[in-house]
């Protein structure tokens, strides 16, 4: 009896001691994550947008695999990504003549298609990307915190959506209330209208994690001026596209004397432009371009920002994604793109930051199409860290 109860005093100890080590882990978890678990910060190390379905569709909404086929999915699986990101607009899910606000015309499609990709066992994020896609990334959040009645639908909005998507496993799919929120010149407002939407999200979908950002497209320095709200399931987010006058170089949406650029170089430098400046006539582009080259935009650079949003999560206690980047790549030198995708992506990785590329195809894609096949471009996979044959 005296060795039994010996044996049993060890193992009740050894108990203690393994209840107590794995209590201040879990502690230690929750408090580094802000309560958010850990599988779901994982399934968000790399994701890819998959436009072009619920946003920015020609027509009537069809199902997933008349834009995206298994095969589609099946390369993204194999090429290492972790999760996809649905953007959709507002208006492809919304029903101003039905009680809870919701298009029972286009739910089932996109519910069968949330369900097609969690099948190959990729996470989602589900983006509410515009409020309507017609007035273009100018301004995604339309009249949200600036009009008080259209503000309360769209709350009304969200608890009737996030409960229709509470169906789904939270550890699986995360709910990004408003992509590049703009509210340009009252950026003030965007805060306490995030923190109404998110509470109107929380009614319905009270398990899952959702996204917060900041004001200004969704901008790193707007993030690091918001306090962290009141709720220990939010994963803060922020987009990156700088420098702007190369990610968006020759783009028709966007600034006028950006439009005519072509060619930028990366990384950056006076020597750098020095011939492309002589290119130019136009004052803002040769002033802008002259800038670029001074601001010495490089991998260091890059890094510093990325340090800038980790250091501000780790001072909050939060966790923190970049779910939007990449470069408008008609009129950008390959070399020039493949060397800036590459710089972020490890700075990123560099200090824990989860990333989504925009997008899968398309003018910022990763995979080329011929005869609708997606063709990696294994120059900007090797880029990302991808697995390229």
């Amino acid at each position: 009896m005296l060795k039994v109860s010996r044996r049993l005093i060890v193992f009740g100890l050894a108990g203690l001691v393994f209840g107590c080590v794995l209590i201040t882990r879990l502690d230690a978890i929750t408090s580094e994550t802000n309560g958010v678990s850990e599988i779901r910060i994982a399934r968000l190390a790399k994701g890819i947008s998959i436009p072009s379905w619920f946003w920015l569709n020609r027509g009537p909404i069809d199902e997933l695999e008349k834009r995206y086929p298994d095969a589609d999915l099946q390369l993204i699986v194999k090429l290492g990504f972790t999760y996809v990101r649905i953007p959709i607009d507002m208006a492809n899910v919304y029903d101003k003549s039905q009680p809870d606000l919701l298009n029972k015309a286009n739910l089932p499609l996109l519910d069968r298609g949330i369900r097609k990709i969690l099948s190959y066992e990729l996470a989602i994020i589900i983006d509410l990307h515009s409020i309507s896609q017609k007035e273009g990334g100018s301004n995604y959040s339309g009249p949200l915190g600036q009009d008080e009645a259209f503000t309360d639908t769209f709350c009304h909005f969200w608890t009737s959506f996030g409960q229709h998507l509470s169906q789904f496993d939270p550890d699986w799919v995360i709910l990004e209330p408003m992509n590049e929120p703009v509210l340009s010149g009252k950026e003030q407002n965007w805060p306490p209208v995030q923190k109404k939407v998110i509470a109107a999200i929380r009614k319905g979908a009270p398990k899952h994690s959702i996204l917060a950002t900041g004001a200004r497209w969704s901008n790193l320095d707007t993030l690091l001026e918001l306090d962290p709200l009141n709720d220990n399931n939010i994963i803060y987010n922020f987009h990156f596209y700088e420098p702007h006058i190369f990610t968006h170089q020759g783009a028709s949406w966007s600034s006028d004397w950006v439009k005519p650029l072509r060619a930028i170089p990366y990384p950056s430098s006076p020597e750098a432009v020095k011939d492309l400046i002589e290119k130019y006539s136009d004052e803002d582009i040769i002033r802008n371009t002259r800038r670029y080259g001074e601001q010495r935009w490089n991998a260091e650079k890059i890094e510093v920002r990325m340090k800038d949003a980790s250091e501000w999560a780790k001072k909050h206690r939060v966790k923190i994604i970049c779910n939007e980047w990449g470069t408008y790549k008609r009129y950008c030198p390959p070399e020039y793109r493949t060397a800036w995708l590459r710089d972020v992506r490890t700075s990123c990785e560099k200090f824990g930051i989860g990333w989504c590329m925009w997008t899968f195809d398309g003018s910022f894609g990763v995979v080329d199409r011929e005869n609708r096949k997606a063709i990696v471009d294994k120059e900007v996979a090797t880029a990302l860290g991808l697995n390229v044959e």
